[in-house]
C-alpha cells in the first residue's frame, strides 16, 4: 500500500453488498457489486430511487458484462431489492463491456430506455456490430505504436479479434442522449452531467 493509500477513509469499512444484493449507502441509493471473470475482479452498480411521469421506481446506473452469471444476479436484484417497484430507466456511464455488457437486456426486460452519450453509445455499437471489434491487428499496431514491446502481449492482443462482442452482444437501437451541463432529476435530487474524455470517449459522471 502507498502512502497515500493510507489516507483514504472508507466511511463503510469492509461492509460490501452480497451477490444478488444490494445495500444503502444514502437514502435512496442502493449499491450493488457483481464479480467479473478479470482484473478488475468486480464493478460496481447503482439503484437510484426514482419516479418518472407520476410512476414510482428505481433507475439502474451501469450494466455489467453479459454473461450468465450476471443476468442471474440481476434477477435476484429484481427479486429482493426493489421493494416491488419496475426499473425506469438505464443509466450508462460509459460504453465499456462491464457498464454497457447488459444494457440491451435490461432495456428489453424492463421496457426502458437507455441513457448514455452520444460518442459512447456509437462507439458501443461499432463495436458490438462490427468485424474488428476493437481488437486484432489494428488494437495490437496501435499498443506497439505507443510504447508495448512486449511480443507475448502484442499476440495476445492480436488474437483478441471478437473481445468486445463478446461481452457485449447487443446495444439498444434507441437511447436518451445525456451531455456535458445536462441536469437529470432521479428521485426529487437534481444530478449534473460532466463529460470526460480519456478513460472512454465520452464518459459521463
Amino acid at each position: 500500500m502507498n502512502e497515500l493509500e493510507n489516507q483514504l477513509n472508507y466511511p463503510l469499512g469492509d461492509a460490501m453488498p452480497e451477490p444478488g444484493r444490494t445495500m444503502e449507502v444514502a437514502p435512496g441509493v442502493r449499491w450493488i457489486r457483481m464479480s467479473l471473470p478479470f482484473a478488475l475482479n468486480h464493478i460496481n452498480l447503482w439503484l437510484l430511487r426514482d419516479e418518472i411521469d407520476g410512476r414510482q421506481g428505481w433507475s439502474v446506473v451501469d450494466c455489467c458484462i453479459a454473461r450468465d452469471e450476471s443476468r442471474a444476479q440481476w434477477e435476484q436484484v429484481f427479486a429482493n431489492e426493489l421493494d416491488g417497484l419496475p426499473i425506469l430507466r438505464v443509466i450508462v456511464t460509459h460504453m465499456h463491456p462491464d457498464h454497457i455488457g447488459l444494457a440491451d437486456w435490461l432495456c428489453q426486460r424492463w421496457n426502458v430506455r437507455l441513457w448514455i452519450s452520444a460518442t459512447d453509445y456509437h462507439m458501443a455499437r461499432l463495436g458490438a456490430l462490427g468485424p474488428s471489434a476493437f481488437g486484432g491487428e489494428a488494437a495490437a499496431d496501435y499498443f506497439a505504436s505507443h510504447g508495448l514491446n512486449d511480443p507475448a502481449s502484442v499476440e495476445q492482443i492480436k488474437a483478441r479479434t471478437r473481445y468486445f462482442p463478446s461481452l457485449v452482444p447487443s446495444v439498444p437501437r434507441q437511447y436518451r442522449r445525456m451531455s456535458d451541463g445536462d441536469v437529470l432529476t432521479i428521485g426529487g435530487r437534481s444530478w449534473r452531467c460532466i463529460s470526460g474524455y480519456g478513460h472512454a470517449p465520452e464518459h459521463i459522471a
